[in-house]
């Protein structure tokens, strides 16, 4: 049963081809520290292929817009018999062992509850209900309730939330309204995809390439480096206030206070 299920589930990680100078330190570092994934595992990006490591490519062809490029790669792996996807951003190395057994004990159960997105990544802004020992249930109208990173999606479900033209900031802040219809969200109690954000609006971090320097000495990159600890410092007091504020209210206070986004 547990294979049958396996063999549903797409692992992808999103690129494009001006991001390929990080791909050999992902690679490395998915195989060190998630050498049993059970699933298969792709990297998307537009014309440059990537077959290291185990991953295969899907060539996105041109470059229209990010939402355009999701689309096609949902309908990549959906003809190739998959029903669930899950998306990871080529940023987001993962720095720790991943527990495999709890990540594949919670996808099973939510593949059979039926359920069409689950998070990996516990929702800062507000309490999940209580649901069962992997997940809990999201509230429907919360900030953040639609994001991609390390993230389980019915790919029918992710189809419809998805709108061509969009930016990958303007899909999870849109795409969340878009998901107020949907009621089996669930999010996971344990974090267990722990990860370096390298990059920054298309900068180097120098705060996250100094631990990635930790894993990988070797690592270099020819990119213009930033300090994000101001944008990092507002997230978190944003989302920690935002955890203690009624859910009722959370959405509509959260879209009042951040600005539109037309990137």
């Amino acid at each position: 049963m547990t294979q049958e299920l396996n063999k549903q589930v797409a692992y992808v990680v999103l690129s494009c081809d001006p991001y390929s100078d990080i791909w050999d330190a992902y690679g490395e570092l998915f195989k060190r520290h998630w050498p049993d994934c059970p699933y298969d595992f792709y990297l998307a990006s537009h014309q440059k292929t990537f077959e290291k490591y185990g991953f295969k490519s899907i060539l996105i062809g041109e470059d229209k817009s990010w939402s355009h490029g999701l689309l096609t790669v949902l309908d990549y792996v959906q003809k190739k018999g998959y029903s669930y996807v899950m998306i990871a951003f080529d940023d987001f190395l993962i720095s720790k062992k991943v527990d495999t057994d709890y990540v594949s004990s919670a996808i099973n159960t939510f593949i059979n509850d039926g359920g069409e997105c689950l998070r990996f990544d516990p929702i800062r802004t507000s309490r999940c209900a209580k649901y069962n020992k992997y997940y809990g249930k999201m509230h429907d109208k919360v900030p953040y309730r639609v994001t991609l990173g390390f993230t389980l999606w019915d790919i029918e479900v992710l189809k419809k939330i998805t709108v061509d033209g969009e930016s990958a900031w303007q899909f999870e802040k849109n795409a969340t309204e878009r998901s107020f219809e949907y009621k089996a969200f669930f999010c996971t109690w344990k974090h267990p995809f722990n990860f370096i954000n390298l990059i920054n609006k298309r900068k180097l971090d120098i705060t996250e390439y100094h631990k990635l320097k930790k894993l990988i000495p070797e690592a270099k990159y020819d990119r213009e480096q930033v300090f994000v600890l101001k944008e990092r410092l507002k997230g978190y007091l944003l989302c920690t206030f935002l955890r203690f504020y009624p859910v009722k209210h959370q959405y509509t206070f959260h879209k009042f206070f951040t600005k539109p986004i037309n990137i």
